[in-house]
């Protein structure tokens, strides 16, 4: 693959000043913005240059293509979604019930417009659309699979190696259904019902000894 292919959705150029700094953020908020509007094949460059009240050229500056912005909006998304993992971990040291960790996590997860809104759903559809983009998700879940397996531990539940990839996998499927679902009815007069459900559905699929009752 050449070399130029391979770097199709490295950001141009780094945003080092001050101003330079806000117009790449106006360009990610505009973009995050339009994917919460619409899917993410119906969002052009220049669309995005349009609503955020800049050139074309200044945002080809930064981003080559509109795939290198959702490479960026996905990578932040990322690390902010696994330092609010790490920051509800540290509060658990195994003594408490797996169900309120389990709370925890999807409270903090689900509640942040942050973290979780349609348009991030909509980000992550695309991940396809590049290798890059599949690579970075697919670290993702490796990072998330190792956090899974780390607290079904310390919460005191055995399973082997094998089960516990499968597990991990099965867990994260899930729980970004369920968040997905909160970003989409949260607002909603059925809204906090379908919380309850996600709750639900998160106890059981994340405490392995239910799954094999």
């Amino acid at each position: 693959m050449p070399i130029a292919e391979e770097k199709s959705v490295a950001r141009r150029n780094a945003a080092t000043q001050r101003r330079s700094k806000d117009k790449v953020q106006r360009i990610l908020d505009t973009t995050l913005a339009m994917l919460s509007a619409g899917p993410a094949d119906k969002v052009t460059t220049n669309e995005i240059a349009k609503n955020a009240g800049i050139s074309i050229g200044t945002l080809y500056h930064y981003f080559p293509k509109k795939e290198a912005i959702f490479y960026e909006l996905f990578r932040r998304w990322l690390q902010q979604t696994l330092d609010l993992l790490d920051g509800v971990d540290a509060r658990f040291d195994g003594s408490e019930s797996l169900e309120d960790y389990v709370d925890a996590i999807f409270e903090r997860l689900s509640r942040d417009e942050e973290i979780n809104s349609p348009g991030h759903w909509q980000l992550r559809r695309a991940m396809g659309s590049s290798r890059e983009l599949a690579e970075l998700e697919a670290h993702h879940q490796k990072e998330v699979a190792q956090r899974l397996i780390s607290f079904q531990k310390r919460f005191g539940r055995e399973i082997s190696e094998e089960q516990a990839g499968a597990l991990a996998y099965l867990q994260n499927q899930v729980s970004v259904a369920c968040l997905s679902a909160a970003a989409l009815y949260g607002s909603r007069p059925e809204g906090r019902e379908v919380l309850q459900w996600c709750r639900k559905t998160l106890h059981l699929v994340y405490d392995v000894e239910k799954l094999r009752a």
